[in-house]
């Protein structure tokens, strides 16, 4: 399943990095796509929002 969200805080290519490495770890997440200019982060699996915005804790990093 791939779901859709908004994030904010992804200005540049080392964001995008971040972002991905900080889900990429988290289970059942299969793969993760950051799209800088809709300020977008797709991501394939099935952990929920909440899970998402948990592991961006303490970053300038937000789903929303």
């Amino acid at each position: 399943m791939k779901n859709e969200y908004s994030i904010e805080g992804v200005k540049c290519g080392g964001c995008v990095a971040a972002v991905k490495e900080k889900l990429s770890k988290l289970d059942n997440v299969d793969n993760v796509e950051v799209n800088i200019q809709e300020k977008t982060v797709g991501v394939e699996g099935v952990a929920s929002k909440e899970v998402l915005q948990a592991a961006l804790a303490g970053t300038n990093f937000k789903i929303v």
